[in-house]
């Protein structure tokens, strides 16, 4: 598929809220080709580095969500459509070792590695060093990380799940939404206190929702802080076991604002099968 092609497909698969089974089955030929690119890429990396990799294809709706967010076109220059990560250790001096490697082997492609470091410039908290390589032409991203950047960013996908995935772009975290909820107006409640109970419901939950956020982006500083003091050489600043108990205060949050959504839906369910009970009863005062 040439490049104008893949633009074209890319307008095409955001012109409407469902794309058409067409441009889908294009797009999974797409991907097809991209993972058989990425499969012989992930053997080169490991027998000629012999590091331990991960793979992966970028899958549909993400990419749709992409494309949503930067517009059809840009599928032509998604360089992360097929993708590949090495985790190492806490270090960063042995994660610039590890991209000086991967930078080598792809050197004799006919377009060069690009190395973007996004530990200078981090995403939101997100940081790493990826390396764009090109073989036969086709870009596949490498994500070099820290094992503390890896953990960071494994929480923070969750979070993302949990509150909305705009986070991940800088946006604040969704709301859960009163207006969805089926009207309990007739129902044997008392509606008013309901009202108020959810609305404060909602009102907490966000502001767990934005807390949460705000301690992954700051539990990142540090992280950032501890690595380069590590790679200047700075003693006395021990702080692994503390990160390690930030990290998992951090999952512990993520279990808990997933549980919360549990409960919205369940608030969804209870109520509409209360109202069919009631549908459902014989009516007394006939």
């Amino acid at each position: 598929m040439t490049k104008s092609q893949q633009e074209r497909l890319g307008v095409r698969l955001i012109a409407s809220s469902t794309p058409a089974e067409a441009d889908l089955a294009a797009l999974h030929e797409l991907l097809t080709f991209y993972g058989s690119v990425l499969e012989t890429t992930s053997e080169r990396v490991r027998s000629g580095l012999a590091i331990k990799t991960t793979s992966r294809l970028k899958n549909t709706g993400t990419i749709l969500e992409k494309l949503r967010r930067s517009g059809g076109a840009t599928l032509k220059s998604m360089q992360d459509l097929a993708g590949m990560r090495i985790v190492g250790g806490p270090d960063r001096k042995e994660q610039d070792e590890t991209v000086e490697r991967v930078v080598a082997l792809f050197e004799g492609e006919t377009r060069q590695p690009k190395v973007i470091d996004r530990r200078a410039n981090p995403v939101h908290g997100y940081s790493a060093v990826h390396v764009i390589v090109f073989p036969e032409g086709v870009p596949v991203e490498i994500q070099v990380r820290t094992a503390w950047q890896h953990e960071w960013a494994e929480v923070f996908e969750k979070l993302a799940d949990a509150v909305g995935r705009g986070i991940r772009y800088g946006e604040e975290p969704e709301r859960l939404e009163t207006s969805t909820l089926p009207d309990a107006s007739g129902l044997p409640i008392d509606i008013p206190k309901f009202n108020r109970s959810v609305v404060n419901a909602t009102e907490s939950d966000y502001r767990q929702r934005t807390g949460a956020v705000e301690s992954a982006r700051l539990v990142a500083r540090i992280i950032a802080l501890h690595e380069l003091s590590a790679a200047d050489g700075i003693s006395g600043l021990d702080i692994d076991g503390s990160l390690d108990e930030d990290l998992r205060d951090l999952h512990d949050w993520v279990e808990r604002l997933h549980a919360t959504g549990t409960r919205w839906n369940l608030i969804h369910a209870t109520i509409e099968r209360v109202r069919s009970r009631l549908a459902c009863a014989p009516d007394e005062s006939a």
